[in-house]
């Protein structure tokens, strides 16, 4: 029994630094598209032994993939993010670099770019940004499932677990000491000994509540404030909504809820 307590209070704190997100190659480098009112996302890329040819193709494949520069002598110009092509002085593709990777081996470069293209060239971008911010839901309120949604699986499932490991451990005990209870009250004679058992069986179930109540309240605080996996956002990153932050002075500490309009 005192070993099943250590695995419920200790598992949990070995577990829950873990966080399923890594560095390296973002995951709209493996592709992604999306279509919007006034433009559409895509990734492109091109290879090259020169890091800046292989940017320069894979801005012209924005061009290339469209088939709007065909039959025309066309002009990719590039300032910062913005990218505009040009022919006889007429703007016909407006595009933006969200963001870039880029992977080096000894072969060369090869250049991805998140690009957004206005539908027309005269039509303004929606807002776009990546961020790993997410919103509080309700989604907190159940273990694991706010990491497991924010890309955390690891995280998350190791909460499912420990979560339910102390769950079971609450059953468990508390079936055992009702089991010695009984016995305690059939057999007087060896009442000492069944409750000096019961008590154990009482301490490991209350070992187990508040492994279960620890559990769940970290849960919730990480739900609120831990980042998540990167992704796309279209329009604002911090919209309105409930946000949950954990709060700290020297009177008091909590969790502050905010709503924002």
């Amino acid at each position: 029994m005192r070993a099943f307590v250590y695995l419920i209070v200790f598992f949990p704190l070995l577990m829950m630094g873990k966080n399923s997100r890594n560095g390296g190659k973002p995951f709209w480098a493996s592709g992604y598209f999306k279509e919007m009112s006034n433009s559409y996302m895509e990734v492109v890329s091109a290879s090259d032994y020169d890091l800046k040819g292989a940017r320069d193709k894979a801005i012209k494949e924005v061009v290339g993939r469209r088939s709007l520069a065909t039959g025309t002598e066309a002009s990719v110009l590039i300032k910062d993010r913005e990218v505009t092509v040009v022919s006889n002085h007429d703007l016909i593709v407006k595009a933006r670099i969200i963001d870039e990777y880029v992977h080096h081996t000894m072969n060369g470069y090869t250049v991805y770019l998140l690009v957004q293209t206005a539908k027309n060239p005269m039509f303004e971008y929606e807002p776009v940004s990546l961020s790993n911010e997410y919103g509080f839901s309700a989604r907190a309120f159940i273990p694991g499932m706010a990491q497991i949604y924010k890309g955390s699986k690891a995280k998350g499932i190791a909460i499912i677990a420990t979560e339910a490991m102390a769950v079971s451990g609450i059953i468990v005990c508390e079936n055992q000491r009702a089991i010695y209870a009984k016995k305690m009250k059939e057999q007087p004679k060896f009442a000492k000994e069944y409750n000096s058992k019961s008590d154990k069986w009482e301490y490991g179930r209350n070992i187990s509540i508040g492994a279960a109540a620890g559990i769940w309240i970290y849960n919730i605080i990480d739900a609120a404030v831990a980042k998540g996996s990167q992704r796309i956002v279209v329009g604002r990153v911090n919209g309105g909504g409930l946000s949950v932050f954990p709060y700290a002075s020297f009177d008091t500490t909590g969790v502050l809820f905010t709503y924002n309009f």
